[in-house]
């Protein structure tokens, strides 16, 4: 056989590449978590986002769900209802120490009488330590008050008036009233400036500056006041950029949308809460979570490191991750709804694939 000096050259070329032992590329963790979404080793998981420094470098969507799709939220809304506070305490409208209940008197009143709840400041509401006889944490016994509040025709009502068990500050209680309380004292505080509504004051400074447009807030069944402690829609990629902004010291496209003090008190945690994500894995300590300006804080134990971590949380296994050490946010959104364990899901995907696979990279 005769080559011609152009076969020889496409010889060479091929013998290079095949002796250089070029392979396929091994799949990351991040893509060996996808596939065990396909045989459902993960259920009902909708999506799955990794953002590394401001980068988007794995998503994933699953079922109906798409990059366009937006998500209801649940008790993630919690999380970005305190932004929202946050920026309202940074403008100068409401402080944190302020007592919630004359804020709220141009709304209702309390027809209960307790001293201790002359005492509830902004801060015990952005903390989960009002003091009301109210827990819907899971497993717990209650009183559960979720529903007078999310269906409820008179929710601030019901809520001023849930009975108190403690003083305000000294524990921490899972309660949906806090966070609707919450955004009822930031719409207090706006009418009292006589300045524009909550919802526009949400859009105009946090939603706009973070070009999110695809979203929706959902009103009380009165239709009065913003659902502060849940059922917001948004997309996954959008609740990513909640994480990044607090990833980003408060800075967003070289725009100050949060004060230093305001990202701080979100860094912070402040208080022990009565469960644990992270029960579920094989941790070399007590798994701890903590609370702060309705944000989760606990930590992921991997090869001897402790990893500090952020996050919301949402019924059926809605999630914004900040992982500030490794400059990382991951979303998930799930259908879960109403089964705890499932919705610890993310948290074993995040210890064995995508905090290993993000720490190879750091």
């Amino acid at each position: 056989m005769i080559l011609t000096k152009q076969g020889c050259l496409l010889l060479i070329l091929v013998g290079a590449f095949l002796s250089s032992g070029l392979q396929a590329k091994e799949p990351s963790l991040f893509d060996v978590a996808h596939q065990k979404m396909k045989p459902n080793v993960y259920t009902n998981i909708d999506s799955m986002l990794v953002y590394q420094n401001n980068k988007l470098i794995s998503q994933h969507y699953y079922g109906r769900f798409n990059s366009n799709t937006t998500h209801r939220t649940h008790s993630t809304f919690k999380s970005i209802n305190a932004l929202i506070t946050l920026l309202a305490i940074d403008q100068g409208l409401l402080r944190r120490d302020e007592f919630a209940l004359p804020l709220l008197s141009r709304f209702a009143k309390p027809t209960r009488t307790d001293r201790r709840r002359q005492q509830i400041r902004v801060k015990h509401l952005l903390n989960m330590t009002s003091g009301l006889a109210c827990d819907e944490a899971p497993g717990s016994n209650g009183p559960n008050h979720e529903f007078g509040v999310d269906e409820g025709q008179t929710p601030l009502q019901y809520s001023l008036d849930i009975p108190m068990s403690s003083e305000p500050g000294e524990q921490w209680q899972y309660c949906s009233a806090n966070s609707f309380l919450l955004a009822a004292s930031v719409s207090a505080a706006l009418a009292r400036a006589d300045r524009e509504n909550i919802f526009e004051f949400a859009d105009k400074y946090l939603m706009q500056p973070l070009e999110i447009n695809n979203y929706r807030l959902t009103k009380s069944a009165n239709g009065k006041f913003l659902n502060g402690q849940g059922n917001s829609h948004f997309i996954p990629n959008d609740l990513a950029k909640f994480g990044l902004l607090l990833l980003n010291q408060g800075m967003w496209n070289n725009q100050r949308l949060l004060s230093k003090s305001s990202i701080e008190s979100i860094l912070t945690p402040v208080m022990p809460i009565n469960w644990s994500f992270t029960s579920n894995l094989k941790l070399v300590q007590q798994p701890v979570t903590k609370y702060s300006n309705q944000w989760y804080h606990t930590n992921f134990e991997l090869n001897s490191k402790s990893i500090a971590t952020m996050h919301s949380w949402g019924n059926g296994g809605q999630y914004i991750f900040v992982i500030p050490s490794i400059d990382a946010v991951v979303v998930f959104t799930g259908s879960n709804q109403g089964d705890f364990q499932k919705q610890q899901q993310p948290f074993d995907i995040m210890h064995k694939y995508i905090l290993p696979q993000l720490l190879s990279k750091s």
